[in-house]
Parts: structure tokens; sequence; C-alpha cells
């Protein structure tokens, strides 16, 4: 009963994005790009699916539904790159930070002008302030699959992008025919 609805409440939520799936086509994974895997699809979310036939991410916005659908047959490759917080930009924004206090100090206490060191002073730190907020944004994964000349580019936050590997292994297993055994799908039916 519960997987009867999961597979209306899903049917639905494709077709509010604008998606079939294609007859004897079942729904055999779900990343959100921002929370990892999924068994309850939301159209206002991100996704990246996985068919038994294709290879479909949609996203939402205001007014716009973008999404790019790949038949599994036609992928060539996958590409997963992974960023790390780099800390030199903490170093590099406290310095920024720094060097506007600095400034700013200066500017009150021994220069005849305000207006303009005062200026660059609070640009220098807001300067700092993107730094620290760039360590902060920084850890961040990006999948590319290339078919063709198409290259599907997802970007995801780091608890998505752990789940990659499931999702990916499960892709490998519907290229090679292998019956439906991820820890995926185990999960889900239990």
């Amino acid at each position: 009963m519960i997987n009867t609805q999961r597979y209306l409440s899903n049917t639905a939520a494709l077709r509010r994005v604008g998606i079939n799936l294609l007859p004897g086509e079942e729904l055999d994974a779900a990343v959100e790009l921002e929370t990892g895997l999924t068994d309850e699809l939301e159209p206002s979310h991100a996704t990246l699916l996985l068919t038994t036939r294709r290879l479909i991410r949609y996203s939402t916005g205001g007014h716009y539904v973008d999404t790019l659908s790949i038949v599994l047959e036609d992928v060539h490759s996958v590409e997963v790159k992974r960023r790390e917080r780099n800390r030199q930009w903490v170093f590099v924004g406290l310095v920024f930070i720094g060097g506007g206090f600095l400034l700013g100090m200066l500017s009150l206490f021994l220069l005849a002008t305000l207006i303009s060191p005062l200026l660059m002073a609070v640009s220098l730190s807001l300067i700092g302030l993107v730094f620290l907020l760039t360590y902060v944004e920084s850890t961040r994964g990006e999948v590319i699959v290339t078919a063709g000349s198409t290259r599907l580019k997802c970007r995801m936050k780091p608890k998505a992008f752990d789940d990659m590997v499931i999702f990916l292994e499960r892709f490998y297993e519907l290229r090679l025919g292998v019956p439906n055994t991820s820890r995926f799908q185990r999960a889900q039916n239990l």
C-alpha cells in the first residue's frame, strides 16, 4: 500500500514538472541536489532521477522548469568532482577584515578627510567577508554526465554528493543489466 501511494505521489510530482514515464519505465533512484537520496519526489527541489531507461535532471524556479533527459545507453561518461574547503580563504578574509578595520581607525584618528578612507575600509571588510563566505560554502560536488554532445552538470551540496555513490552504483548496475539489488532499493522496500 505504501509503495502504491509513493508511486502515485511520485508520478504526480513528475507530471507537475512535465515528465511522463515511458511505458514499462520505472523510477529507480532519485537524488535531490540539496539533501541527497529521496524516495518521495518534490517538484520544487532540483533532482537527478534514474529510471530503468533514462537519466533525468529537473529543476524549477519562479516561472520555469528546466528538464534534461538522457537515454541510459547514450551515456558515455560520468565525471565526479569534489571541492574541499580551503583554509586559506579564512586567513585571507581575516587579513582583509583586519586591514579594513585598521584603515578605518587610521582615517578616524589621523586623516583629515574621512569619507574616502572609510569607504575603502568598508570595502576591504566586505571583501574579507566574501572570502569567509567562500570558505563556508566551498565543500561541494559536481557530477557531469556526457552523452554525445550533451553535457549534464549537477552541482550538489555535501549530503547529496555523498549519496551519489549509491546512485552511480545503481546507474552502472542498470547499464550492465543487473537486477535491482542496490542498497537504495532495499532500503526503499523496508
